[in-house]
């Protein structure tokens, strides 16, 4: 199905905006989905709209759920009311949007799904929507999260920072224009960093219990039979929900930097990191470090390079690329990183670092001969647990810049959630030209001195650090993207 596009988008795009270019004629719109819910089927497919049932990906469709997920969403008919970005409630009906009276998705929330759709490789609008229309709040606790991303960009839900929590019947949509790479696009539903909700009953023990038991009674939000019993939840999530998606093809934006390298993770989950990858670009790990010398997990999962803590101990690991950094200019690396730090009352448990690792020594890298640029998270910091970091080794046995900037004069919280670093080296003057934390230059906040480097060119990757503490909990780090570009 292909449908002639009305209307002009006008504005400016890049892979880091959810800004569109102008366009000087109508463009196809490539597909509008309608995921439905062919169980509890209420609402006929509106005009113009692809029915998808949720069914597996094949090459034959050309789109789909990497899991089957027939029969796992809900058709609420469409005369339910939805709460408006603008606070005013309305219906599908009312709105003549039935494409939003159904959905499909899963159950825990922390836990992504991932859409398959095959494109030629191009820019495209994606457009996504979240919602459950009703009357009712959600049982227990009336809170969900959701978001929707693909390599560099949010579609919907936060760009930066802590998850979305927001009731189950408020509409949760946006767009972004994204470049499609290896002839297909993965789109991620869900975020990871979200810890979901606890809840407790309060009541004589022996009432409440009709709408605690039975198969659709509230008890199923809990696990385990300890739960059950005592009748409380620790942690809940309630279903990600996925309604419709539009993808439409937009013209490419005018490239203003030279690309050196560039990893969108956009491969099956697998235990190696490089699986799916060309040699000359395979990661390497480095687990020789200072200070730390466990290393933890790092595996491919849902789109991202995933980083989990192995033990109960402090632990790191460098993942490097074996290839030295341009020789001349501006070098900007830029990576998306998001942080776990736990599930419903152990959420904010441990610390952990992440970030960019730089101009690091080929041959026997470690901390002290390379630069490191990222966020830090500590439950037990005194006053805040959120920081900025900047270390700069000097080669032999410690830091010639060490540095770390507190949240509170930032402008913006460091928790669990997703942050994008990016930082821009003048390799002739081989200093660190500009410092942007989720699109803030914060470059001022560091005194000229403590940006210059010690080396002009190295090899380049992420570091991450984790430590859970007494909490037993097991920290996560997840890299959407990784990319060096000549500017």
């Amino acid at each position: 199905m292909v449908l002639i596009l009305p209307w002009s988008i006008a504005g400016e795009v890049n892979a880091e905006s959810a800004g569109v270019v102008s366009l000087s004629r109508p463009l196809p719109i490539y597909h509008k989905i309608n995921l439905v819910d062919v169980k509890r089927r209420r609402t006929p497919n509106p005009s113009g709209w692809e029915e998808y049932d949720g069914s597996r990906y094949t090459n034959e469709r050309g789109y789909g759920w990497l899991t089957d997920l027939r029969g796992e969403g809900w058709d609420g008919g469409g005369t339910g009311l939805m709460i408006l970005p603008d606070g005013t409630t309305a219906s599908p009906v009312t709105l003549e949007r039935m494409e939003l009276a159904n959905w499909q998705g899963t159950h825990q929330e922390n836990l992504p799904i991932v859409f398959r759709i095959d494109l030629p490789d191009a820019w495209y609008k994606v457009t996504c929507t979240s919602v459950d229309p009703d009357n009712a709040p959600l049982p227990l606790m009336d809170q969900r999260s959701i978001k929707f991303r693909a390599h560099d960009v949010v579609f919907a839900g936060p760009t930066y920072g802590a998850p979305l929590r927001v009731e189950g019947n408020r509409l949760i949509e946006g767009s972004g224009v994204v470049e499609v790479t290896d002839g297909h696009l993965r789109i991620v539903v869900g975020d990871p960093a979200y810890g979901g909700w606890t809840w407790s009953y309060n009541g004589p023990w022996y009432q409440g219990w009709k709408s605690w038991v039975g198969k659709w009674g509230h008890g199923r939000y809990a696990t385990g039979w300890y739960q059950k019993v005592a009748r409380f939840v620790d942690p809940g999530f309630h279903s990600l929900r996925f309604n419709s998606l539009i993808v439409e093809q937009v013209p490419s934006p005018p490239e203003a930097t030279n690309l050196v390298f560039r990893d969108f993770m956009n491969r099956d989950d697998h235990h190696d990191i490089n699986a799916g990858l060309q040699a000359k670009d395979h990661w390497v790990q480095m687990p020789r470090q200072d200070s730390f010398p466990d290393t933890p997990r790092v595996d491919l999962y849902k789109t991202a390079m995933r980083v989990t803590n192995a033990s109960q101990g402090h632990e790191a690991v460098h993942v490097i690329q074996e290839k030295l950094s341009p020789s001349a200019g501006i070098v900007r690396y830029s990576t998306r990183v998001t942080l776990f730090t736990g599930e419903g009352s152990k959420i904010h448990s441990g610390s952990q670092e992440a970030g960019l690792l730089i101009l690091g020594a080929l041959n026997d890298l470690t901390d002290v001969n390379s630069t490191f640029l990222g966020i830090a998270f500590d439950s037990q910091a005194p006053e805040t647990f959120g920081y900025v970091i900047l270390r700069v080794g000097n080669g032999a046995d410690g830091f010639r810049t060490d540095l770390k900037i507190s949240d509170l004069v930032l402008p913006f919280k460091i928790t669990e959630g997703e942050y994008a670093v990016s930082v821009d080296h003048d390799v002739g003057d081989n200093v660190l030209k500009r410092i942007q934390i989720n699109g803030f230059d914060i470059t001022h906040l560091f005194p000229p001195a403590g940006l210059q480097q010690r080396i002009q060119r190295g090899v380049f990757g992420v570091r991450a650090t984790s430590d859970p503490g007494r909490s037993g909990v097991p920290l996560q780090q997840f890299y959407w993207y990784y990319r060096v570009e000549a500017m």
